[in-house]
């Protein structure tokens, strides 16, 4: 909120002194259209100018700082969007622990997760599922599970249009988390892995790290810097998704995320 003001009183500034240096470059002062006032009131007029050009460069900021944006990284489109992820087309990224578990009983996985709705709603047969990801432990990917069938961080295994992916420990008490220097790598690893499993098909994310695992490390969780990390690892990657990438998110987490900030840079 802070940079939004400083940039609208930055641009205010700018117009009244801009409309200024242009009347005096005409000879038109302010003293010319207002002979007979005095300089307070042409001080209040100046003033008052000032105050409504801000005014609506900062409702322009507030209005657009809450909206989806449309970028292209490494050549391809990456779009910032409101929505539903399971509504999207294509391929959707849906974390898990590193276990993989499909138990949903709100201590294992709690049904309000992305996971947990995909267990609930969208799997007919979690039989098919759990086979799915058994296999996986021998499958071509580098990142190889151990003999306790845990998973290294940003491995994604792929189920019909789903793309689990591996992004938080488990905890004995079965809490997700993951420590705020593993994320920067988790990401890394991630794009590598849809590079390896990528079928023609759009990309659909959510904000990785936005729901309820921990950020251990972190006392807030800025979900700004959330989507800017996803956005520069990204770009690090080199990964070349010919039908973009989409970041898909809750009309909660987008008030949360100063999407000015995120044009600046992407």
């Amino acid at each position: 909120m802070r940079s939004i003001i400083q940039k609208s009183l930055c641009i205010a500034f700018a117009v009244v002194t801009g409309t200024s240096t242009i009347a005096s470059l005409c000879d038109y002062s302010l003293r010319k259209a207002f002979p007979n006032q005095r300089l307070w009131l042409i001080l209040m007029i100046l003033l008052g100018g000032f105050a409504v050009v801000f005014i609506c460069v900062l409702c322009f900021y507030l209005v657009r700082r809450h909206r989806g944006y449309e970028t292209r990284i490494n050549g391809k489109p990456v779009s910032i969007i409101i929505g539903d992820l399971f509504k999207q087309e294509g391929s959707k990224v849906i974390p898990f622990n590193e276990r993989f578990d499909t138990q949903v009983d709100d201590v294992i996985i709690a049904h309000q997760t992305l996971n947990g709705i995909m267990i609930d709603k969208y799997v007919v047969d979690k039989n098919k599922l759990s086979a799915t990801i058994e296999n996986a432990k021998s499958d071509a990917s580098k990142l190889k599970s151990n003999k306790k069938g845990i998973f290294p961080l940003g491995r994604i295994i792929v189920f019909e249009d789903f793309l689990m992916l591996a992004f938080t420990h488990s905890d004995d008490q079965n809490v997700a988390y993951i420590d705020v220097s593993e994320y920067e790598q988790v990401l890394l690893n991630m794009w590598a892995e849809m590079r390896r499993v990528y079928a023609g098909k759009e990309i659909n994310l959510p904000l990785i790290g936005s729901g309820i695992t921990t950020l251990v490390g972190s006392t807030t969780k800025d979900y700004t810097n959330l989507l800017k990390c996803m956005l520069c690892t990204l770009d690090r990657s080199n990964f070349q998704p010919v039908k973009g990438v989409k970041i898909v998110l809750t009309k909660e987490a987008i008030k949360q995320i100063d999407m000015n900030r995120i044009k600046e840079q992407f």
